[in-house]
């Protein structure tokens, strides 16, 4: 915006007009022999030619005045006519020649004017021009009320009105300023600047705009503001420091990706490099915003705080290093499948290095993260928030959150005392305790399942969950009068959770599949299960435990009285244990298999496999079947055979074998290939022959044997 031309420029005019009023101050020489007397003009005492005032500093001379015509009044002023005024700056050598129609001198009081026409052509290329000039010794400034055009090189200018202190170097123009800088010649570096006012003072090396600045550069960056105010270089030849107040804004309509395409604030300071044209770091303070361009063709992040601090890469555009305090904002838009994307907190620090842009940014006390979209509404809250940044502030590559952690995701919630969250994967690492009274573990709670553990990964779409370490679960229940897929096994209640521990889980929200491994317990009321894993699945209503099974499920058992047609029911549990057990909602079959052991209503039975199916109800048993090396003993008998099956009904066994056998309570045997006995009558059906008791082997330990 090259700022220190121009306040070269404008400094420059003020001191040239000064010299031409302020030579009016010199003594007078007496006029050369061209200047002899040819005629008063009206009101004029005296009326002489071509004469000259000089004014010698030591043995050099440097101010000249001459004139084609000097009148002198009788109220002792005078005036001369077409005036050539030639003055040199003794501090930087320059020569400075103005000329005027017309120059006059008052004593009383003391002022000086030069008026028609005034220019002023410098020996470093400056011109300018004006109507009129005057200069007042009681307060030592020079004014020119009229119009003022100036240019120097590609820099042309012009306002309305115009002082200069000399006392304090200060060079004003009082309305419309305008400042025109051409492009070099590569085509840059071409600027527009136009304000209320501005005042140049070379002494304090700044220039000061008011009313209403904007500075317009060939590049399509534009500063705006209700006042600004450049700082120069020593030497007047670079701006350095440009402080921007009240409605600050600069944008740029070419911003490379990452790069600034915005700043706004009430006031704003920017800080050049040693070339005076490349931004180098800024400062905005109050309602700041802060826009950094996206690619090609996507939008860019937004920054919002009460005051941000930003360090530039040397393109002075892309930041490296960031600081913002209080109300701290930062926006990442919606893209195409990508959620938009938010971080609230008070306190926001951003490092980075030259080429990639910010790279790491840390924020702390109230954090809010935030993503939305129509199909997502996820959010988390913690003390402190650490991200890593893809180039160019383009994404976020993954969250940190430390303390306190509060995790939404729809319906699902999760705390920790820390977690990683990586975007791309849509993963949730929840990790760390805190100590009371926080006492916060990593916790997940869905409509299906809540988990406890030392370690939780979700992964979101599904959602899909990996716990490990003292895991603690609930399987929750669908919720009277919703529709929901969730389905308990039916050996369990509908209508209450289940609990399971393990010291690991694998969940499957979308299969609605939980996998417990090492040790897992399950359990609901006065039902458990046990083993070295456990499987559930809430959709299907399946459960399946492996390795050292044992199981404690409680179910109705309905008995009528023939005699009174009256029913009792009552609570019976049954004792399982085995290899493996396999419950089947579509079947209602529970199967037991490897030393399946059951000991229950239907009998202590042992077989390589047992079956137990539940009538519809699912909280009463219809049958039970074993297979395989069966031994079942019920009241005083013990059957073996290779199969045995239990009817709940009629409390009724059907057993097979090659043979099976029966031995009761006095040691005698019944033998055959099927075998059927009534538990209540305490009746046997051998091979299709009824019998109460069939001889064989008998010990003697029953009387009469």
């Amino acid at each position: 915006m090259s700022w220190q031309r121009r306040a070269r420029l404008l400094i420059a005019v003020s001191a040239a007009i000064f010299a031409i009023v302020v030579a009016f101050m010199f003594s007078r020489r007496a006029p050369g022999a061209a200047g002899a007397l040819v005629r008063m003009a009206d009101k004029a005492v005296m009326e002489s030619r071509s004469g000259d005032y000089v004014r010698r500093t030591g043995s050099r001379e440097d101010l000249r005045i001459e004139f084609e015509k000097e009148l002198t009044y009788a109220d002792g002023s005078s005036t001369l006519v077409n005036v050539t005024v030639t003055s040199t700056n003794r501090a930087d050598g320059r020569v400075f020649t103005v000329t005027g129609k017309e120059g006059k001198k008052q004593d009383n009081p003391e002022s000086y004017v030069l008026n028609g026409d005034v220019k002023l052509v410098a020996s470093d290329g400056l011109t300018a021009k004006t109507e009129h000039a005057s200069y007042a010794a009681s307060d030592g400034t020079v004014r020119a009320p009229g119009p003022v055009e100036f240019s120097k090189g590609r820099m042309s200018g012009r306002g309305m009105g115009m002082t200069y202190d000399k006392e304090h170097d200060v060079m004003t123009i009082l309305d419309q300023a305008v400042v025109h800088i051409g492009a070099d010649d590569t085509g840059a570096g071409g600027a527009d600047v136009a304000s209320g006012t501005a005042a140049f003072a070379r002494r304090d090396k700044n220039v000061k705009f008011d009313g209403g600045v904007k500075v317009q550069r060939s590049s399509g960056e534009i500063t705006e503001a209700d006042q600004a105010v450049a700082y120069l270089s020593d030497d007047e030849k670079r701006i350095q420091v440009v402080e921007l107040r009240g409605h600050s804004r600069v944008t740029t309509s070419k911003p490379t990706a990452g790069g600034l395409q915005a700043l706004s604030g009430r006031d704003i300071n920017l800080n050049y490099g040693p070339d005076g044209q490349v931004i180098q770091h800024v400062l905005v303070v109050s309602d700041s915003v802060l826009q950094l361009a996206g690619e090609t063709g996507k939008p860019g992040r937004q920054l919002r705080a009460m005051s941000i601090d930003t360090t530039l890469a040397p393109d002075g555009s892309t930041p490296t290093a960031l600081a913002a305090r209080d109300a701290v904002q930062l926006t990442f838009p919606a893209e195409p499948g990508v959620a938009a994307r938010t971080i609230h907190a008070a306190t926001m620090d951003a490092i980075g290095e030259p080429g990639r842009g910010l790279t790491k940014a840390h924020f702390e006390r109230d954090v809010e993260y935030r993503e939305t979209s129509p199909t997502v509404d996820r959010t988390a809250n913690s003390a402190a928030l650490d991200v890593g940044l893809k180039p160019g502030l383009s994404s976020i590559d993954e969250a940190k959150f430390t303390g306190n952690v509060r995790f939404a995701d729809g319906k699902m919630r999760a705390v920790a005392a820390a977690s990683r969250y990586v975007l791309d994967k849509g993963l949730l690492e929840l990790r760390g305790t805190e100590p009371p009274p926080g006492a916060v573990v990593p916790h997940v709670v869905n409509e299906q399942i809540a988990i406890d553990a030392t370690s939780i990964d979700v992964t979101l779409q599904g959602p899909r969950m990996t716990a490990a370490g003292n895991v603690k679960s609930v399987l929750q229940p669908a919720k009277k009068g919703t529709a929901s897929d969730t389905k308990m096994p039916s050996l369990l209640k509908q209508d209450q959770p289940v609990n399971v521990t393990a010291a690991n889980l694998q969940y499957d929200g979308e299969g609605s599949k939980a996998t417990y491994t090492g040790g897992a317990q399950l359990w609901q009321a006065d039902t458990a299960i046990s083993g070295d894993t456990v499987v559930i699945n809430d959709k299907t209503g399946d459960l399946t435990a492996n390795g050292k099974v044992a199981t404690a499920v409680t179910m109705d058992e309905v008995k009528k009285d023939k005699a009174t047609s009256q029913t009792t029911k009552s609570r019976v549990q049954s004792l399982g244990t085995a290899a493996d057990f396999d419950y089947r909602e579509n079947t209602r079959c529970a199967t037991y298999t490897g030393g399946a052991h059951l000991k229950g209503s239907e009998g202590d039975m042992k077989a390589e496999k047992i079956e137990l199916y539940l009538k519809p109800s699912g909280n009463e048993l219809e049958r039970a079947e074993a297979y395989e090396k069966v031994v079942l003993k019920e009241t005083a008998r013990t059957t073996t055979g290779s199969r045995v099956s239990y009817f709940a009904d009629d409390e009724r066994y059907l057993a097979t074998g090659t043979p099976v056998k029966v031995v009761d309570e006095c040691d005698f045997e019944t033998v055959g290939r099927t075998l059927t006995f009534h538990k209540a009558t305490d009746t046997i059906v051998v091979d299709g022959q009824k019998t109460f008791r069939t001889s064989g082997k008998g010990s003697g330990k029953c009387p009469g044997s």
